[in-house]
């Protein structure tokens, strides 16, 4: 039975989609810094009006710390979980480009998030492209390890259990982001903050 037959793309490798992937990913990394638009300025501003302008834009500043450490996080997450795949198929393929779709697609909603922090609705927008992105990101752990379809026969389940459970951590914290959001808080995207204690919770257990 071909490659084809199976349902892998023929010549294309595991490394070319890591290599496609690790580029977009820095790409929007790196374009998430232009959600900072501080405004342009001829004269020197005095000491409160740069103060009064930091704490204007403070918004957009937390916003991009949150999702640069997010984005980072799916980023070694997504890496992990490709150290443990052997093989590409079409489904595996298309379900990672889905999932490089709404990176690329974060600076956008970063910004919409920053710029409009008292409206919900920017912040639902934001949550949603994170949890979107997670969401793939499990998917494609899924697809690759239900019945060893694309790893090893011999990966040992809590380990599949261990990265799957980890996975999970910033769909559920999006969803609850967005069920605040729909309530009328202001602030949903705090709820981030829970990521480190979370995860560091799950590895203290693991």
């Amino acid at each position: 039975m071909t490659g084809e037959e199976r349902g892998q793309v023929t010549g294309l490798t595991k490394g070319r989609v890591e290599a496609l992937t690790d580029g977009i990913f820095a790409f929007a990394m790196t374009l998430l810094v232009t959600t900072l638009d501080f405004p342009n300025s001829t004269t020197t501003l005095p000491p409160l009006a740069v103060s009064s302008l930091v704490s204007l834009y403070s918004p957009d500043l937390l916003h991009y710390v949150i999702a640069f450490a997010v984005l980072a996080g799916f980023w070694v997450t997504h890496h992990i979980h490709f150290s443990y795949i052997r093989v590409m198929d079409r489904t595996a393929l298309w379900i990672n480009i889905g999932c490089l779709l709404f990176v690329a697609l974060l600076p956008f909603s970063t910004a919409l998030a920053g710029d409009y922090p008292d409206t919900p609705l920017a912040a639902i927008v934001f949550e949603a492209n994170l949890l979107v992105i997670g969401l793939l990101i499990v998917l494609i752990w899924n697809y690759a390890t239900v019945g060893r379809r694309l790893v090893e026969k011999s990966l040992d389940e809590r380990v599949v259990l261990l990265h799957a459970r980890r996975s999970l951590i910033i769909p559920g914290i999006s969803a609850l982001g967005i069920l605040l959001a729909l309530a009328g808080s202001t602030w949903s995207t705090a709820v981030y903050l829970l990521a480190a204690p979370i995860l560091l919770a799950i590895r203290t257990r693991a």
